[in-house]
């Protein structure tokens, strides 16, 4: 069956359904319980695949629907981002688990976007990682972070296992467990670039474009 969300709005020009887990959660799926309220630290950019579409649903939806289905494992994003929007599961004073990284600042202080793409790069594909783009830079300005507050899940891992380099090197540096957002991370300066465009054009005050 079709999600039907709690309440809708764009941000940024990017529909978002909101469809909070803390409210939905029938099945009873295990719920990370910390607060990151006031301490939230950045933004961490995810890949997962597409699938094959059920009733009727968009990729976003779907993932959602799989989530409170307790088909994700122990996987909480904030948000899942496809072609046409996005669906928000968490609220964002919520830490998730997405990072891989227990209780570091991976799960605990960075709000999760987890964008749907293929591997082919697609027309639709590149408008999911568009939206993800401008959902993150919309974040980044709601929550007053600066613009390198941008993380993959790899940098995650690298600091999980002690590694000191800086952001940059970290978020593009291989690792063995896994390299992700995997179809963002071959042009991730080509990302950063689009979000960096954003945050300025978010952050311009409206007179000025009057």
């Amino acid at each position: 069956m079709k999600l039907h969300a709690d309440f809708s709005t764009r941000l940024y020009e990017v529909p978002v359904h909101t469809y909070l887990l803390t409210k939905h959660n029938p099945n009873q799926i295990a719920m990370p319980t910390a607060q990151m309220q006031g301490s939230i630290r950045g933004i961490t950019i995810h890949n997962t695949n597409c699938k094959p579409l059920l009733h009727g649903m968009t990729d976003a939806e779907q993932y959602t629907w799989k989530t409170v289905q307790g088909q994700m494992r122990d996987v909480r994003v904030h948000f899942y981002v496809d072609a046409l929007g996005a669906w928000q599961t968490l609220p964002l004073s919520q830490a998730g688990w997405h990072a891989t990284d227990g209780a570091g600042n991976g799960n605990r202080h960075t709000i999760a976007i987890e964008c749907i793409m293929s591997p082919l790069y697609t027309l639709a594909d590149q408008k999911a990682e568009d939206n993800c783009a401008r959902l993150a830079a919309y974040l980044l300005m709601q929550f007053q972070l600066p613009q390198t507050a941008l993380f993959t899940h790899t940098h995650w891992l690298h600091v999980r296992d002690g590694a000191v380099e800086n952001r940059k090197i970290l978020n593009t540096k291989p690792h063995s467990y896994k390299m992700c957002p995997s179809y963002i991370l071959p042009h991730w300066d080509k990302f950063e670039q689009q979000v960096s465009l954003y945050y300025q054009q978010l952050c311009v005050p409206a007179a000025a474009t009057a």
